[in-house]
């Protein structure tokens, strides 16, 4: 599939908004749309729904590229976004976090300290 995609979160949530909308009046049973408004209307939802799908993976896939091998095996179409900007102004990348150091732990209060 080409042509529109979702563009940004803002988009994403509008068109979250819209297909909200769009089952509840296909779902309406005393809803007097004609069969063909009826199939235009589906054709936007699935539309829709496709490429919020596509959307959310894409940005699964970026966060998280082990999903790109696995989304082609199982035949999933994703929308392709660039590389997480995890660089500083200078163009080197964060080094990666060293091992944590143990918390000191402050010393062990006696409570009979309080007596003196």
């Amino acid at each position: 599939m080409s042509g529109k995609v979702i563009q940004n979160d803002e988009q994403y949530e509008k068109a979250r908004v819209a297909v909200l909308d769009m089952a509840a009046k296909l779902d309406d049973p005393l809803n007097d749309m004609s069969a063909e408004e009826r199939r235009r209307m589906m054709a936007v939802y699935d539309r829709t729904t496709d490429l919020m799908q596509r959307y959310r993976r894409g940005q699964l896939v970026q966060r998280d590229p082990f999903l790109r091998e696995i989304y082609k095996q199982i035949g999933y179409e994703w929308q392709e976004f660039g590389p997480l900007k995890q660089e500083d102004k200078s163009g080197a990348t964060a080094p990666p976090p060293g091992p944590d150091k143990p918390k000191e732990r402050p010393a062990k209060r006696i409570t009979s300290d309080w007596l003196d």
